[in-house]
């Protein structure tokens, strides 16, 4: 019976260390995804003409940000950003580009390399750069180190020579195990919740790849919890602080198959609610909101069904209508960078691929 690639690597078959129990539940069977792929192909279109063009116009941006060494900076002409290439990097490869097949596949090599060349190069407590960047000062000191993480586990098994990823990969992980407090990686950030569910999602991936993580899920999951209670409890924050909070928590505990808590789908609804009663959570959004888009998308995607046809054509609609006229998505307060708003708006715009290891359950 035929396995994902995730679920081979999961299971060890590259003679990585795993853990003896799992923290997040493998992928279905045969099947049970075949079930969930009968759902999928319910008779709408997940791609609409402005999507797809939405798309080619957001990676011809994308690519004039990109240095001769692999790195991208925050917009065209600025240095190599980490986390932005990174992004960069996902994007290209939730469009079918490999290290060695596509379109892209040059340009997801030299990312490849870039990072790798940084995770070699860097202190033993962290990817640091010698400026404080937007994404450290929005999301925190560890930036970086998370969305660094996320992207080479996605390239793992994809053609590229495992084992300076997997080299790579080991130092990141140990970064990102060590500096977890409490459950969260919220320290010295205006937004510890994007942090900590970053935080999160680079270990799901680590995990899927084949790497051993730790026990940190759950203390993560009683801190979202506990963060999101608090939140949902309050009306006086601004509906920012509200849409990334909720719709970043959303994807841990539906990850953690805490769909059903109250708590879960008071969330959701205040997210569905926010994105479609007007535009302005999409002509107003910074880089976390658009990072929230994104992280969300990626929850309705693996569960389905009519929370996905709620969700889905809703967000698609409104981030096409946001796009400036060059191509890019521009974010209008905090993480202001265009290369990583249109990473995350293509991130989104192009989920229905199912490209990305990291969209499947």
């Amino acid at each position: 019976m035929p396995l994902s690639r995730r679920q081979l690597l999961a299971a060890g078959t590259l003679g990585l260390p795993v853990l003896a129990v799992s923290p997040w539940k493998l992928s279905p069977l045969l099947a049970a995804e075949t079930n969930a792929a009968s759902e999928h192909l319910a008779p709408w279109n997940e791609w609409t003409d402005a999507s797809k063009k939405a798309v080619d116009k957001g990676v011809e941006f994308l690519m004039k940000t990109m240095h001769r060494d692999g790195g991208c900076g925050v917009d065209i002409g600025q240095q190599p950003d980490i986390g932005c290439t990174s992004m960069v990097g996902l994007a290209l490869l939730s469009l079918g580009n490999t290290p060695v097949e596509g379109s892209r596949a040059r340009e997801i090599r030299s990312i490849v390399n870039f990072l790798l060349r940084k995770v070699d190069n860097m202190p033993s407590d962290d990817i640091t750069s010698e400026a404080q960047t937007q994404l450290q000062n929005k999301i925190g000191r560890h930036a970086h180190t998370f969305f660094a993480t996320t992207f080479l586990c996605e390239v793992v098994g994809e053609g590229y020579d495992p084992v300076p990823v997997q080299k790579a990969l080991r130092k990141l992980v140990s970064v990102i195990q060590g500096t977890q407090s409490d459950g969260h990686w919220g320290q010295q950030s205006w937004a510890p919740m994007l942090g900590t569910v970053m935080g999160w999602v680079s270990l799901r991936a680590a995990y899927q790849s084949g790497m051993r993580v730790g026990d940190s899920p759950d203390a993560t999951a009683d801190y979202i919890l506990k963060q999101m209670s608090t939140k949902l409890g309050n009306n006086g924050g601004s509906w920012m602080h509200e849409l990334y909070k909720n719709a970043t928590g959303i994807r841990v505990l539906y990850e953690l198959e805490r769909q059903e808590d109250e708590i879960a789908q008071q969330a959701f609804k205040s997210v569905l609610e926010l994105v479609t009663r007007d535009n302005t959570a999409f002509s107003q959004a910074g880089g976390e909101e658009y990072l929230a888009f994104h992280l969300i998308t990626e929850t309705m995607l693996q569960k389905g069904g009519q929370d996905w046809k709620t969700w889905f054509p809703t967000v698609r609609d409104r981030i096409c209508g946001v796009q400036n006229n060059d191509g890019s998505w521009t974010g209008h307060h905090c993480i202001t960078s265009r290369t990583f708003c249109t990473a995350a708006a293509c991130l989104v715009l192009s989920s229905p691929n199912r490209y990305l290891p990291i969209s499947q359950p």
